[in-house]
């Protein structure tokens, strides 16, 4: 037997998954399940999920998804299938072998080829008999990919990665041909099967590399190869220091600044949702005083707009809509109640940390106690662990409900134990009809509901997100030990979160984006921001205005969206403002400022603007145009370019026309005779752009007006109707 095993020992190392090292106790003893064979399933793609990794499997073969979970798949393979799968008598005859190099019918065709290094492998090892220990076999310990960052100098460069497992009985190996790879960016770098980075035009992103269920990213950068004068910038404040920084290292020059009236526009849009009037902006734009734009800063994040502006961009992130309280009379006044505690919240800059204790510590009649209809969004403890992790931990677990995460490092124990806390809260009924009760249930139990892993069916004991074992805490704590540990200042997540969510609703995009998904396989775009701003936020007791003040009086947030010829392909650096479209409600708002006319949302008053409504009410405009059904989380923004509805909506529906031709800001202009035609067309210019026209842009609407047959009217309506359909007032900008 001992002579069996050297030999097989010899036929390995000459195959391509030869030892490269070998410390502490001894060499190899021959082809292993976890360390030869799981990779070459992996590798060449049989646990994909159009292969056997989807659910149920094909064929009635089923490996775990994209081999995260190697130790599980060693039954399917073997268990029940001994003779046929895996012949250990004449193991050229096993259809693990047979299909996989096409001898036999194999709807994912050849694989590898009938004598090929992973032939002989699999081959030696069903000879062997087929193997695996759960508790003896070495397994996986470490995998260092090495560089783990690099900066390339030019396009076409090639970075060779190296990657190096180390098992738990001390063997070292190469497995960079055995693992797998996958960029975040193709259209930056390029990665083969080897590991070899090709750089494709200048940027950043991140290759990410799996090997038996480890997941880790290497970071590149590519900076542009032309030459540039980088100018000397003055940073605003520790924002612009980072920001800068990185810009200078990726050869890329910021965008001008914005101009007086740009940024009364944007600034006027992301805090309170509304136009500036064209007062505001005459006054603004004259001020000479250096501080003004800090001063307006301040003005508005204490103004009721900004109240209402917060408390919708909130009340989208925790879903508050009737349908998940009944959607009838209850539901609507459950609405009401949570969204007017949410708008106290923002009043009163109540700490993030306060306000989301106060959700998950919330308990009594969701009649009284407005937070406590947090708890009845979800249904299930599950559901209600996802909302809490994506919403304030920026994690997706959802994947690792059933098998572990793709791109990340959760397994379905850490999705189910975490689960495990949600169980504490239980929810009963009331004395009234429509009421609910949330209450403590310390004795509540979830049960492990993976597909695939190995504690199925079992109940998931409460464990911390990166914890090294479950919570210590007497039953009657747990629930408030998670809670405290959620929104503790040493909680690697929390406060990152919070911050990214914030910079991505005024910059465009997170810092890591999408800003609910910040893996451990997605860097951040500009190294170290985030960290600062997290410890800023955190040493100053989760102060929402004063991380959003901080946001706003960067140089980096009042840069013009305008971009210049080093930054026109960056999208993630914040060299140049990115627009965004406004939501629909906010859009709705605008067309009405712009066109002087108002409407009626159902039992409202007729003053109530579409930003400010705490029920929703049926509009065809806003669903059109990007509101969220506070249905799905990762479903809150607009989409980013206009569609075919939406233009034809604007161009051609009487709900604009008449707005258009009977709202109040043409009336007044047009029924004064003696109204020139230059202060209609800078009025109209300001009521919907937020600037006065450019010299072609009033050279054109003037060749309008005066051109033979034109009618005032019509002349004035057309523009006005251009303006408020023009990409320039769609996007915030």
């Amino acid at each position: 037997m001992k002579r069996g095993m050297v030999a097989l020992g010899v036929s390995l190392a000459a195959t391509t998954l030869a030892l490269v090292g070998t410390q502490g106790r001894g060499a190899e003893k021959g082809p292993q399940f976890l360390r030869d064979v799981a990779p070459i399933l992996d590798k060449k793609g049989c646990s994909t999920a159009g292969c056997h990794g989807k659910f149920g499997g094909r064929g009635g073969f089923q490996l775990s998804l994209l081999t995260l979970t190697p130790a599980d798949d060693y039954d399917p393979i073997v268990r029940g299938a001994r003779g046929r799968r895996v012949n250990t008598v004449e193991p050229e005859k096993s259809l693990l072998l047979l299909k996989a190099t096409g001898v036999m019918g194999h709807a994912g065709g050849s694989r590898f080829a009938v004598g090929s290094p992973e032939w002989k492998t699999m081959r030696d090892w069903i000879a062997a008999g087929a193997s695996f220990s759960y508790e003896n076999d070495p397994r996986l310990a470490r995998l260092t990919i090495t560089p783990s960052q690099f900066t390339l100098t030019r396009v076409g460069q090639k970075l060779p990665l190296k990657v190096v497992a180390s098992f738990t009985d001390g063997i070292v190996r190469d497995v960079t041909a055995q693992a797998s790879y996958e960029t975040n960016d193709p259209a930056v770098f390029d990665v083969d099967g080897n590991g070899i980075v090709t750089g494709k035009r200048w940027g950043g992103t991140s290759v990410v590399v799996r090997y038996l269920g480890e997941v880790q990213a290497v970071n590149l950068s590519l900076p542009r190869a032309e030459k540039t004068v980088f100018p000397k910038l003055t940073p605003a404040n520790i924002i612009d220091t980072y920001v800068y920084k990185n810009l200078q290292r990726m050869n890329v020059v910021p965008s001008r600044r914005t101009t007086d009236s740009e940024f009364l526009r944007r600034i006027s849009l992301d805090l309170c949702g509304e136009l500036p009037d064209p007062t505001e902006i005459v006054a603004f734009v004259s001020d000479k005083t250096t501080d003004k734009r800090a001063k307006l800063i301040d003005k508005l994040l204490d103004s009721p707009e900004y109240v209402e502006m917060r408390a919708l961009r909130l009340g989208d992130l925790l879903r508050i809509h009737p349908n998940h309280f009944g959607n009838n009379i209850f539901g609507d006044r459950q609405t009401v109640l949570f969204s007017e505690w949410v708008k106290d919240a923002v009043r009163t800059n109540m700490p993030q940390d306060q306000f989301v204790k106060g959700l998950l510590m919330a308990r009594g009649s969701t009649f009284r106690e407005a937070p406590t209809n947090f708890w009845r969004v979800d249904n299930t403890p599950e559901d209600r662990m996802e909302t809490v992790a994506q919403a304030f931990l920026g994690q997706r677990m959802a994947c690792a409900r059933c098998h572990k995460h793709p791109f990340d490092r959760w397994t379905t124990d850490d999705y189910w134990n975490l689960t495990a806390f949600m169980g504490k809260v239980g929810i009963g009924g009331g004395r009234l009809d429509g009421e609910n009760t949330i209450y403590e249930n310390p004795d509540g139990r979830v049960i492990n509901q993976s597909v695939t892993g190995r504690r199925r069916g079992k109940e998931a004991p409460p464990t911390l997100l990166g914890a090294a074992g479950p919570s210590q805490s007497a039953k009657e704590r747990a629930f408030a030990e998670f809670v405290d540990w959620t929104t503790s200042r040493n909680n690697p997540f929390f406060a990152r979160a919070t911050v990214n969510r914030l910079w991505g609703n005024y910059l465009g995009r997170g810092v890591v984006h999408p800003v609910d998904d910040m893996r451990a396989t997605t860097p951040a775009s500009v190294p170290g921001l985030l960290e600062a701003l997290s410890k800023d936020f955190t040493e100053h007791n989760f102060d929402i205005k004063r991380i959003t003040k901080l946001i706003l009086n960067s140089n980096t947030y009042q840069t013009s969206s305008e971009v210049n010829e080093t930054n026109s392909l960056d999208n993630q650096f914040f060299s140049h403002f990115y627009p965004r479209p406004m939501l629909g409600q906010v859009l709705l708002d605008s067309i009405n400022q712009a066109t002087g006319t108002a409407e009626r949302f159902g039992d409202f008053p007729a003053e109530m603007k579409a930003a400010h409504l705490s029920l929703p009410v049926g509009s065809y405009f806003m669903d059109t145009f990007g509101r969220s059904h506070r249905e799905f989380l990762a479903n809150l923004e607009p989409k980013i370019e206009p569609t075919l509805v939406q233009t034809l909506h604007v161009l051609n529906s009487p709900y604009i026309d008449n707005k258009v031709r009977y709202g109040q800001t043409l009336q007044p202009l047009l029924n004064d005779k003696n109204t020139k035609t230059e202060k209609i067309i800078q009025d109209l210019y300001l009521k919907t752009f937020g600037r006065t026209p450019t010299d072609k842009e009033k050279a054109t609407a003037t060749a309008a007006f005066t051109a033979p047959n034109a009618k005032r009217d019509e002349v004035a309506q057309d523009l006005l109707w251009a303006l408020i359909s023009a990409r320039e007032f769609y996007f915030v900008s």
